[in-house]
């Protein structure tokens, strides 16, 4: 400790980074789980701008929590989590995609947070074709029920949905697994909630108890972590996968563009680790069906045209979000 200590201090404010402080900062890679060595250009502008030994030791911690934790690490010097966010999350990319904060992070950071979980890639928007087909065109391709569940008109496929009524939140959730709904609605008040196997403040998983379990959905809750973050913002409700597996998410304002002679569907996207999407566009609210207000969320399994599973129900563990916004 005391030796990168002093070496930090020897050089942090020299131009011509030498050999110990990228070794320092290859051990600093190799104590936070990371097995690829960092960039050694990226790291070089990092070190140059963070000199503080206290902002080293807490950001290691932080990595070695990954997206476990909620510790803010604040630096004054804007743009840093751009680099962090190459050098830990997403090596791979040589210019990072837009980047968006999960409101898990303090709104007081005013940006200058450089912990790299506390960020998601962004996904693109989904382009609607102009002209968006009235309420009562959307309805032919489905067949509604009032329990806010739409399934495929060509499906015999039907199950017993979750009615959404009562209180004064803005959601109410249903865990499901195939079709089997496990334990009461979840009612979300908190512009936030998470959806993991284990966590304090939220829907845990791992709380909810089942007759009985198959081998792949035994394997598959296992695989959540921590899971999914749903956020009501001004623009819509934001998902965030802050789990280590790939979700898939049905929205009706997720809508594709149909074959030609076809009206648009509603379209399953899947999600990758690490990114973020508007998942229900509140300018698209007023268009949409009262009964059909409901975004379907799989853990790691697909569901519909191009996968095995045909129905969401074919997927071993999946939510109901039950949309109560006015």
């Amino acid at each position: 400790k005391q030796w990168y200590q002093r070496r930090v201090a020897i050089t942090a404010g020299d131009m011509n980074f030498n050999f110990s402080v990228m070794l320092f900062f290859k051990k600093l890679f190799k104590k936070s789980g990371r097995q690829r060595n960092p960039d050694e250009a990226v790291a070089k502008v990092f070190l140059k701008d963070i000199t503080d030994v206290e902002v080293l030791n807490t950001l290691l911690k932080v990595i070695k929590e990954g997206a476990n934790g909620t510790t803010c690490v604040i630096v004054n010097h804007p743009g840093s989590h751009i680099t962090v966010c190459q050098l830990w999350r997403w090596p791979l990319h040589r210019t990072m995609p837009m980047l968006k904060r999960v409101p898990i992070c303090s709104s007081d950071c005013n940006g200058n947070c450089i912990n790299p979980y506390h960020y998601c890639l962004t996904m693109p928007a989904v382009e609607h074709e102009q002209g968006a087909p009235k309420p009562t065109e959307r309805r032919s391709y489905s067949e509604c029920s009032d329990s806010g569940i739409c399934m495929d008109a060509s499906s015999e496929h039907r199950y017993s949905g979750s009615h959404s009524s009562g209180g004064t939140g803005w959601c109410n959730i249903a865990y499901w697994e195939h079709n089997q709904r496990i334990g009461a609605l979840h009612h979300v008040t908190d512009p936030i909630v998470t959806i993991a196997n284990e966590i304090d403040n939220g829907l845990s998983l791992s709380k909810l108890s089942a007759d009985q379990y198959s081998s792949v959905t035994a394997r598959v809750r296992k695989h959540v972590g921590t899971g999914v973050l749903f956020s009501l913002e001004e623009d819509g409700i934001w998902l965030y996968n802050r789990s280590e597996i790939s979700l898939f998410v049905q929205s009706p304002t997720l809508r594709m563009p149909g074959r030609e002679g076809e009206q648009d569907r509603p379209s399953v996207l899947k999600i990758l680790p690490g990114y973020t999407i508007n998942c229900y566009e509140l300018s698209r609210h007023l268009i949409v069906p009262p009964n059909t207000r409901t975004v379907r969320l799989s853990f790691e399994k697909g569901w519909g045209p191009g996968y095995k599973r045909q129905y969401v129900t074919d997927t071993p563990c999946w939510l109901e979000l039950l949309l109560c916004i006015r």
